[in-house]
Protein backbone atom coordinates (compact mmCIF):
# COMPACT_ATOMS: atom_id res chain seq x y z
CA UNK A 1 0.00 0.00 0.00
CA UNK A 2 1.26 3.36 -1.32
CA UNK A 3 1.23 6.61 1.26
CA UNK A 4 -1.24 7.81 -1.22
CA UNK A 5 -3.29 5.13 -0.67
CA UNK A 6 -3.54 4.68 3.39
CA UNK A 7 -5.04 8.15 4.15
CA UNK A 8 -7.63 7.26 1.38
CA UNK A 9 -8.38 4.65 3.07
CA UNK A 10 -8.23 6.21 6.83
CA UNK A 11 -10.65 8.46 5.50
CA UNK A 12 -13.25 6.15 4.26
CA UNK A 13 -12.89 3.95 7.75
CA UNK A 14 -13.41 7.31 9.59
CA UNK A 15 -16.50 8.08 7.16
CA UNK A 16 -18.15 4.56 8.07
CA UNK A 17 -17.40 5.54 11.47
CA UNK A 18 -19.52 8.94 11.63
CA UNK A 19 -22.78 7.04 9.89
CA UNK A 20 -24.33 6.22 13.23
CA UNK A 21 -23.60 9.25 15.60
CA UNK A 22 -24.50 11.18 12.55
CA UNK A 23 -28.05 9.13 12.36
CA UNK A 24 -28.48 9.61 15.90
CA UNK A 25 -28.13 13.01 15.80
CA UNK A 26 -30.79 13.68 12.79
CA UNK A 27 -33.42 11.43 14.79
CA UNK A 28 -32.40 13.56 18.64
CA UNK A 29 -33.64 16.45 15.95
CA UNK A 30 -36.00 14.82 14.46
CA UNK A 31 -37.66 14.11 18.11
CA UNK A 32 -37.42 17.29 19.66
CA UNK A 33 -39.21 18.97 16.71
CA UNK A 34 -41.72 16.24 16.91
CA UNK A 35 -42.14 17.22 20.72
CA UNK A 36 -42.99 20.63 19.68
CA UNK A 37 -45.28 19.72 17.29
CA UNK A 38 -47.21 17.62 19.90
CA UNK A 39 -47.46 20.49 22.48
CA UNK A 40 -47.56 23.46 20.87
CA UNK A 41 -47.91 22.91 17.25
CA UNK A 42 -45.22 23.21 14.38
CA UNK A 43 -45.55 27.09 14.09
CA UNK A 44 -43.31 26.82 17.05
CA UNK A 45 -40.39 25.18 15.88
CA UNK A 46 -37.50 27.11 14.94
CA UNK A 47 -33.74 26.48 14.82
CA UNK A 48 -32.59 28.88 17.66
CA UNK A 49 -35.59 26.50 20.10
CA UNK A 50 -33.99 23.07 18.53
CA UNK A 51 -30.99 24.26 19.12
CA UNK A 52 -31.72 24.89 23.05
CA UNK A 53 -33.77 21.98 23.49
CA UNK A 54 -31.36 19.49 22.05
CA UNK A 55 -27.73 21.36 23.17
CA UNK A 56 -26.82 20.83 19.42
CA UNK A 57 -25.40 23.91 17.35
CA UNK A 58 -27.26 25.98 15.07
CA UNK A 59 -25.18 25.02 12.78
CA UNK A 60 -25.39 21.38 13.00
CA UNK A 61 -29.16 21.67 12.92
CA UNK A 62 -28.94 23.19 9.23
CA UNK A 63 -26.49 20.74 8.55
CA UNK A 64 -29.09 17.77 8.23
CA UNK A 65 -32.04 19.71 8.13
CA UNK A 66 -31.15 22.58 5.81
CA UNK A 67 -34.85 24.51 6.50
CA UNK A 68 -37.67 24.62 8.53
CA UNK A 69 -39.63 22.49 5.63
CA UNK A 70 -36.88 20.08 5.91
CA UNK A 71 -37.11 20.25 9.89
CA UNK A 72 -41.05 19.38 10.07
CA UNK A 73 -40.75 16.31 7.23
CA UNK A 74 -38.10 15.12 9.12
CA UNK A 75 -40.15 15.19 12.52
CA UNK A 76 -42.95 13.55 10.35
CA UNK A 77 -40.53 10.71 8.75
CA UNK A 78 -39.45 10.12 12.33
CA UNK A 79 -43.31 9.74 13.75
CA UNK A 80 -43.73 6.90 10.84
CA UNK A 81 -40.93 4.96 11.87
CA UNK A 82 -42.26 4.65 15.20
CA UNK A 83 -45.99 4.44 14.19
CA UNK A 84 -45.05 1.29 12.30
CA UNK A 85 -42.16 -0.17 14.84
CA UNK A 86 -45.41 0.63 17.35
CA UNK A 87 -48.41 -0.70 15.27
CA UNK A 88 -46.18 -3.30 13.41
CA UNK A 89 -47.77 -2.31 10.12
CA UNK A 90 -45.94 -3.65 7.95
CA UNK A 91 -46.86 -7.05 8.80
CA UNK A 92 -50.27 -6.54 10.08
CA UNK A 93 -52.00 -4.17 7.61
CA UNK A 94 -52.84 -7.27 4.92
CA UNK A 95 -54.22 -8.86 8.07
CA UNK A 96 -55.59 -5.53 9.46
CA UNK A 97 -58.75 -6.54 11.54
CA UNK A 98 -61.94 -3.58 12.11
CA UNK A 99 -60.60 -3.88 15.88
CA UNK A 100 -57.28 -2.90 14.96
CA UNK A 101 -58.22 0.02 11.77
CA UNK A 102 -60.40 1.52 14.97
CA UNK A 103 -57.52 2.06 17.51
CA UNK A 104 -55.11 3.65 14.34
CA UNK A 105 -58.46 6.27 13.85
CA UNK A 106 -58.72 7.03 17.30
CA UNK A 107 -54.69 7.01 17.44
CA UNK A 108 -54.80 9.40 14.23
CA UNK A 109 -57.73 11.59 15.73
CA UNK A 110 -55.84 12.16 19.30
CA UNK A 111 -52.60 13.88 17.19
CA UNK A 112 -54.81 16.46 16.48
CA UNK A 113 -51.11 18.88 15.76
CA UNK A 114 -49.78 16.33 13.63
CA UNK A 115 -52.82 16.40 11.47
CA UNK A 116 -52.61 20.41 11.33
CA UNK A 117 -48.91 19.27 10.60
CA UNK A 118 -49.67 17.25 7.58
CA UNK A 119 -52.42 19.44 6.16
CA UNK A 120 -49.73 22.21 5.68
CA UNK A 121 -47.31 19.55 4.25
CA UNK A 122 -50.01 18.86 1.89
CA UNK A 123 -50.39 22.38 0.42
CA UNK A 124 -46.53 22.02 0.48
CA UNK A 125 -46.18 19.50 -1.08
CA UNK A 126 -47.60 21.35 -4.41
CA UNK A 127 -44.35 22.51 -5.43
CA UNK A 128 -42.00 20.00 -6.32
CA UNK A 129 -38.87 21.10 -5.22
CA UNK A 130 -40.02 21.25 -1.47
CA UNK A 131 -39.18 18.06 1.05
CA UNK A 132 -42.63 17.55 1.37
CA UNK A 133 -43.36 16.55 -2.40
CA UNK A 134 -40.59 13.83 -2.23
CA UNK A 135 -42.34 12.51 1.03
CA UNK A 136 -45.39 12.84 0.88
CA UNK A 137 -45.24 10.78 -2.83
CA UNK A 138 -43.20 8.19 -0.87
CA UNK A 139 -46.06 8.02 1.94
CA UNK A 140 -49.01 8.14 -0.11
CA UNK A 141 -47.60 5.35 -2.28
CA UNK A 142 -46.77 3.18 0.96
CA UNK A 143 -50.49 3.50 1.80
CA UNK A 144 -51.84 2.59 -1.41
CA UNK A 145 -49.76 -0.38 -1.68
CA UNK A 146 -51.26 -1.32 1.60
CA UNK A 147 -55.03 -0.90 0.96
CA UNK A 148 -54.37 -2.41 -2.69
CA UNK A 149 -53.09 -5.66 -0.20
CA UNK A 150 -55.78 -5.18 2.05
CA UNK A 151 -58.36 -4.82 -0.68
CA UNK A 152 -57.19 -7.38 -2.73
CA UNK A 153 -57.28 -9.76 0.41
CA UNK A 154 -61.28 -8.43 1.14
CA UNK A 155 -62.13 -10.13 -2.58
CA UNK A 156 -60.84 -13.41 -1.81
CA UNK A 157 -62.99 -13.76 1.47
CA UNK A 158 -65.92 -12.30 -0.74
CA UNK A 159 -66.16 -9.07 1.43
CA UNK A 160 -65.21 -7.01 -1.58
CA UNK A 161 -66.39 -6.71 -4.97
CA UNK A 162 -65.04 -8.74 -7.60
CA UNK A 163 -65.59 -6.47 -10.27
CA UNK A 164 -63.45 -3.62 -8.65
CA UNK A 165 -60.09 -2.72 -8.97
CA UNK A 166 -58.31 -3.22 -5.60
CA UNK A 167 -55.77 0.10 -6.13
CA UNK A 168 -58.39 2.42 -7.54
CA UNK A 169 -60.39 1.40 -4.68
CA UNK A 170 -57.20 2.23 -2.48
CA UNK A 171 -56.34 5.30 -3.56
CA UNK A 172 -60.37 6.13 -2.98
CA UNK A 173 -60.01 4.81 0.43
CA UNK A 174 -57.28 7.44 0.93
CA UNK A 175 -58.88 10.44 -0.70
CA UNK A 176 -61.73 9.67 1.69
CA UNK A 177 -59.47 9.38 4.60
CA UNK A 178 -57.85 12.89 3.56
CA UNK A 179 -61.01 14.25 2.94
CA UNK A 180 -62.78 13.60 6.24
CA UNK A 181 -59.19 14.42 8.12
CA UNK A 182 -59.67 18.20 6.69
CA UNK A 183 -64.11 17.92 7.80
CA UNK A 184 -62.78 17.35 11.46
CA UNK A 185 -60.05 20.04 11.62
CA UNK A 186 -62.65 22.54 10.61
CA UNK A 187 -65.90 21.35 12.61
CA UNK A 188 -65.36 21.75 16.40
CA UNK A 189 -68.62 18.82 16.65
CA UNK A 190 -67.32 16.63 14.07
CA UNK A 191 -65.52 14.33 17.30
CA UNK A 192 -63.80 10.93 16.81
CA UNK A 193 -67.13 8.35 16.88
CA UNK A 194 -68.48 10.43 13.79
CA UNK A 195 -65.20 10.43 12.07
CA UNK A 196 -64.67 6.47 12.65
CA UNK A 197 -68.33 6.02 11.81
CA UNK A 198 -68.55 8.09 8.26
CA UNK A 199 -65.09 6.53 7.13
CA UNK A 200 -65.90 2.81 8.01
CA UNK A 201 -69.49 3.89 6.08
CA UNK A 202 -67.23 5.21 3.15
CA UNK A 203 -65.30 1.77 3.10
CA UNK A 204 -68.43 -0.25 2.94
CA UNK A 205 -69.54 1.40 -0.12
CA UNK A 206 -66.06 1.84 -1.79
CA UNK A 207 -65.73 -1.99 -1.30
CA UNK A 208 -69.39 -2.49 -2.41
CA UNK A 209 -69.88 -4.63 0.92
CA UNK A 210 -73.48 -4.08 1.47
CA UNK A 211 -73.86 -5.60 -1.88
CA UNK A 212 -71.82 -8.33 -1.43
CA UNK A 213 -73.87 -9.42 2.13
CA UNK A 214 -76.84 -8.62 0.14
CA UNK A 215 -75.65 -11.36 -2.69
CA UNK A 216 -74.79 -13.89 0.24
CA UNK A 217 -77.80 -13.64 2.08
CA UNK A 218 -79.45 -14.63 -1.47
CA UNK A 219 -77.41 -17.49 -1.60
CA UNK A 220 -78.69 -18.85 1.78
CA UNK A 221 -80.74 -21.90 1.16
CA UNK A 222 -83.18 -21.24 3.73
CA UNK A 223 -83.65 -18.05 2.10
CA UNK A 224 -85.81 -19.59 -0.80
CA UNK A 225 -85.44 -17.40 -3.63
Amino acid sequence: MTAIEQPTASRRRAKRGNYAPSRARREQIASAVLQIVDQSGYGDVTVIRISKETGIPQSSVLYHFPTKDHLLVGAMEYADSLDGKEYNLESAWPELSEDMLDKLIRMRLSRRNRLLLMTYLRGLATQPDNPASKYLAAKDMRTVDHWTKLCTQLQHQGVMHQALDAKRTAMQILALWQGLVQAYLRDDSFDADTMHDLFMDGMRHLTCRNWQEFLTYLSRPDVGI
